[in-house]
């Protein structure tokens, strides 16, 4: 479980970078910044809920989730056609793997995680 914990925590800081690195490489104004930054608060919404849940179903899909994120990023300079960019291409294409392999990691490992306990049943008197 605390290994989920941390693939969650690794996303938020994926998610992070993914929003700074239009600045650190300066492609601000180009079209790829704003995919980063819509990207990385994905990834920064995801990693916290797979760090901070006990639900081995949630982690599974946010993991598939991130996983399919990050194959798009690695194709989305040659379909939006920024593959010119060559901060934004290398960068992509680097932090969609990670993320895809994060995701995968973290879809997998949430069988892991102990199934959540039922809730006591109200006992009912007549």
């Amino acid at each position: 479980m605390k290994a989920v914990k941390a693939l969650g925590w690794a996303l938020v800081i994926l998610g992070a970078w993914t929003v700074a690195a239009p600045f650190v490489w300066g492609y601000v104004a180009h079209a790829p910044a704003v995919q980063a930054a819509v990207l990385g608060v994905a990834w920064v919404t995801f990693g916290l809920w797979i760090a901070l849940t006990d639900q081995p179903a949630a982690v599974a899909l946010l993991g598939w989730l991130s996983a399919l994120l990050g194959v798009g990023l690695i194709f989305a300079p040659a379909l939006a056609g920024y593959s010119q960019v060559s901060a934004a291409f290398w960068n992509d294409l680097l932090v969609g793997f990670v993320a895809m392999v994060l995701g995968v990691w973290a879809a997998f490992w949430s069988g892991d995680m102990p199934a959540p306990k039922a809730p006591i049943a109200a006992t009912h008197h007549r």
